[in-house]
């Protein structure tokens, strides 16, 4: 179970910081991912040493990565073993745990294996699988003939669901207790109807980013594995990506393809910047400054608004390549969105180079995204478009100063409010 040192090349850096990068530098990205899990893995055991069944399954992994490493692969790839892994690490998830891990390898092989499984909120789960109701720690043994508890095949098994289009595939990860970090988010389990609605959606997205989205849709079909259903009201749609979930997507049900469409361009943005911060530290150690992020309601810190500049650089250059592809009012819509995002994600670049959370790589990354931006601040909106835009922008700015009591000058940087 062995460690790789990676680094990111000049060129795909250079490919990332202009908004884009596509396969080849999400491949370099996901390679880096890969081995931190392989590296999370392994602290896991090192700093809980009293952990025996995780020290167990840790030989297991290594036994099995001799004779069966693509089955190894894919499961330590599962976003849901990175989340669970950081989390143990941080004291706030159990060590032993890695038996699961293991025992999806060895399933997915074929192997025999028999390791001590715990229940969590009645279930047994297989990360990237799928998991079974019970209570209680037992052996759960696999095998060429499936999975078993005390010599009898389990039952109430239940598979992850997967969609499929266009030869890419998702898995709809609705069961793993450690599917989405954020304890405070809603994780509803999804029916077969519900299933039905994500397979359409994603057909439909998959052909909007083939026609007009193309680097997307390679960036989303090289890094992106799994969609986790998430609650929320069904006229405010939301969308969520985690440092520690690299590959998974959180979102609730769209309300079409395009809008499925856009969150891809959206939270792939973050999968890649929180990726590459992994590989090259873009940021300073953080020294209080906030600051006016045009998206969002509250002040931010230089961690915050990267990010957000950056998934904004996304949003700006789907709705620049979407807004030829619509007519009529959603030609309009579109032309509005890409007009207020534009601006808003162009003078945030000035924000953080003005300010000092970035390191000189950091600052290398947001110059190259405040060159894309300004390139496209030539480009030609319709008039009443432009304005509504503008308007758009200019209450969100009111909104924000008098929420947070702060001037116009002192918002239009650094502040300590």
């Amino acid at each position: 179970m062995s460690v790789a040192s990676h680094h990111v090349s000049s060129d795909s850096f250079s490919a990332l910081a202009s908004g884009g990068g596509g396969a080849p530098a999400m491949a370099e990205l996901r390679a880096a991912q890969y081995s931190k899990h392989r590296m999370l893995l392994r602290a896991v055991v090192e700093t809980f040493p009293s952990a025996r069944r995780a020290a167990e399954a840790f030989a297991v992994l290594a036994d099995l990565e001799a004779g069966a490493p693509r089955a190894v692969g894919h499961v330590l790839r599962y976003p849901a073993v990175g989340a669970w892994a950081a989390q143990a690490l941080r004291g706030t998830a159990d060590p032993d745990r890695l038996t699961a891990v293991a025992l999806a390898a060895a399933h997915l092989a074929g192997r025999e294996y028999a390791l001590p499984v715990s229940s969590r909120q009645g279930w047994v789960t297989l990360p990237s699988i799928g998991g079974f109701p019970a209570r209680g720690v037992f052996d759960l043994v696999t095998g060429p003939d499936g999975l078993k508890v005390d010599g009898s095949p389990v039952e109430g098994w239940r598979s992850l669901a997967t969609i499929t289009t266009g030869g890419f595939a998702l898995t709809v990860d609705d069961l793993d207790p450690h599917r989405w970090p954020d304890d405070g988010i809603d994780l509803p389990r999804i029916e077969a109807r519900e299933r039905d609605l994500w397979q359409s959606l994603l057909r439909d997205a998959w052909q909007v980013l083939t026609e007009h989205h193309w680097t997307v849709r390679d960036e989303v079909a090289t890094a992106v594995t799994v969609l986790t259903p998430i609650g929320a009201p069904s006229d405010t749609p939301q969308s969520e990506s985690s440092r520690d979930a690299f590959g998974a997507i959180a979102l609730s049900s769209p309300s079409d393809g395009v809008s499925l469409a856009e969150t891809f361009a959206h939270e792939t943005q973050h999968v890649k910047l929180y990726a590459l911060n992994d590989v090259v530290p873009l940021l300073t150690p953080d020294n209080g400054d906030l600051y006016y992020a045009p998206w969002r309601p509250d002040p931010r810190p230089a961690r915050g608004l990267l990010n957000g500049t950056y998934a904004y650089l996304g949003v700006t250059g789907f709705w620049r390549r979407q807004r030829l592809a619509e007519s009529g009012e959603r030609a309009h819509l579109a032309d509005v969105e890409f007009a207020q995002w534009r601006d808003a994600a162009y003078e945030a670049t000035q924000a953080l180079l003005a300010g000092s959370g970035l390191t000189p790589e950091g600052a290398a990354f947001t110059r190259g995204m405040a060159r894309t931006l300004h390139a496209w601040l030539d480009d030609h909106v319709d008039p009443a478009a432009l304005s509504q835009a503008h308007d758009a922008q200019a209450a969100r700015r009111t909104a924000w100063e008098k929420r947070n009591e702060m001037s116009s000058r002192s918002a239009g940087g650094r502040s300590r409010s």
